[in-house]
């Protein structure tokens, strides 16, 4: 749509006002909180809703219900009759308008809708909604786009709307009101982050797009909820305790919160209390001086140091042996390092991040972890889920992996069968697994597509002695696609072909 479109209110036939159409949706009708208000009682309170989108004009026609259903397009010069002889007609400019200097990479900048979603509950019950193109309305009634089982919610309580600029709700009259972080509002620009409160139910704002560099792929309602945590600890100064199993993309979390948060400029420094020896452990986190111990030829900047400003991923928390628990306790505590070797110490100011694949709880019970550090530490919690329970991410995660190794191996695509199987795996390694499997398959797979023979290639290959025996249907289909030799297709499942002689005749009667 060009943008200095105007949309002018008639009576009779004859232009009474003119309103600048932008980016953002425009509602039409009686209602004092309209953005275009008809003082007549014949207009219905809420009688049409204009949506500019990728160029197109629509137009809902709330009068038949704020439920929002078939939307139409209004071409320029077009009449959208409103009532009591009132009618709303879409005008092109017919000069360049006088925008601000810089208006236009401004919207540059901003073009298309952020991919926001609202999620309730928390963890593995969370339910996420998803914001697309089109308004969508929030309330109690049943054909609403988000029906919420709330008493305190009305009828037709609020509506999201998605433009070109960013998503923003508005308010339907509600009787108990739409609040965003704890004000009433009646119109408001939603943020990932942000929390929504309609009635006793509260939404949290989450993106599913994540910074230019990311590698986190949301999809699930699970997922979405940890991106939500994520967004709400991402400016705040206190640490974070990243948990997880292994595989899970603790790293990637911990990533999007250094990204999302005030210290994206700074750096962001991992080091993995697990993957050093312990001899050195203590001089990857506060550094040392030249000569502090034999091999220390010059000095070197710690951990803390270098993520000075920034944001310190501090992996395998768990594994740091006491001595260093006491020293990071201190830290904690005071915010100065002291080298090893040093008498000064230097003042540092560092966003810490945690992250453990263990019980830390337990370890305190057993006196093998810190309980001061414990507390510390344990202040914002994030629990990322295991991808067995998240199968909704497998597809997006596949695609995604499939692109970030385009360069290496060409472009590939999964066969439906072979994605059918990687929704069908457990994943006991998870997202790493995933992925794994993925290079695997799409170096050894005979063309652009991966077959199903080539991912149960990987899957034995990479995930013994985890991996399942292949189904009926995937013997079935290996043998079919080599004429029934038995040898060729063997080498396609990676196994012996005395392996696959016995699983014929120990399963189910395959022909061919």
């Amino acid at each position: 749509m060009a943008w200095g479109d105007t949309l002018c209110l008639c009576r009779a036939g004859r232009r009474v006002r003119a309103f600048p159409l932008g980016a953002a949706a425009v509602e039409v009708g009686s209602h004092p909180d309209c953005d275009i208000v008809i003082h007549a009682a014949a207009v219905p309170p809420r009688a049409l809703l204009f949506q500019p989108h990728g160029g197109t004009l629509y137009v809902y026609d709330l009068a038949k219900g704020p439920a929002l259903g078939a939307r139409s397009v209004i071409p320029v010069g077009a009449r959208v009759p409103v009532g009591a002889g009132f009618s709303v007609v879409r005008v092109k400019a017919q000069t360049p308008s006088l925008e601000p200097r810089g208006t236009e990479l401004l919207r540059s900048r901003c073009a298309g809708p952020r991919m926001l979603s609202l999620v309730g509950g928390h963890g593995l019950g969370a339910r996420a909604f998803h914001v697309g193109d089109a308004p969508i309305s929030v309330g109690g009634a049943d054909d609403n786009a988000i029906a919420l089982s709330d008493r305190a919610v009305s009828r037709y309580h609020c509506r999201i709307e998605p433009s070109s600029r960013g998503v923003s709700i508005r308010d339907l009259d509600s009787t108990n009101g739409t609040w965003v972080d704890g004000l009433r509002i009646r119109r408001h620009e939603l943020r990932p982050g942000a929390v929504v409160r309609i009635g006793r139910t509260e939404l949290r704002v989450v993106s599913r797009g994540g910074t230019p560099s990311s590698e986190v792929v949301v999809e699930s309602s699970a997922m979405l909820s940890v991106m939500a945590e994520v967004d709400r600890f991402a400016d705040l100064p206190w640490p974070v305790l990243v948990r997880g199993e292994t595989g899970v993309g603790k790293e990637h979390v911990a990533r999007e919160l250094h990204e999302r948060g005030r210290r994206r400029k700074g750096p962001f420094v991992p080091l993995n209390g697990g993957g050093l020896p312990r001899e050195l452990i203590e001089s990857e986190l506060f550094g040392h001086e030249r000569g502090a111990f034999t091999g220390a030829v010059q000095a070197h900047r710690g951990a803390f140091e270098q993520a000075h400003g920034g944001t310190l991923f501090l992996d395998e928390v768990a594994e740091l042996p006491p001595g260093l628990q006491t020293r990071l306790l201190r830290v904690l505590e005071t915010w100065q390092v002291r080298r090893v070797g040093s008498e000064a110490a230097r003042r540092v100011d560092v966003r810490l991040v945690c992250a453990t694949h263990r019980d830390l709880r337990t370890m305190v019970h057993e006196g093998r972890f810190r309980s001061d550090l414990y507390y510390r530490i344990h202040r914002l919690v994030i629990d990322v889920p295991p991808l067995r329970v998240r199968p909704d991410d497998i597809t997006l995660l596949a695609r995604h992996f499939l692109c970030k190794m385009q360069p290496e191996v060409g472009e590939r695509c999964l066969a439906p069968q072979a994605l059918e199987r990687l929704h069908g795996y457990g994943w006991p390694g998870n997202v790493r697994e995933l992925r794994n499997v993925l290079e695997l398959a799409a170096v050894n797979c005979d063309g652009a597509e991966i077959d199903l023979a080539a991912v149960e290639r990987s899957l034995r290959r990479i995930c013994e002695p985890h991996a399942q025996r292949p189904s009926a249907d995937s013997l079935r289909e290996a043998l079919e696609q080599y004429g029934g030799n038995m040898s060729a297709a063997a080498r396609a499942l990676g196994i012996p072909r005395s392996t696959l002689r016995d699983w014929l005749k120990s399963g189910p009667e395959i022909e061919g």
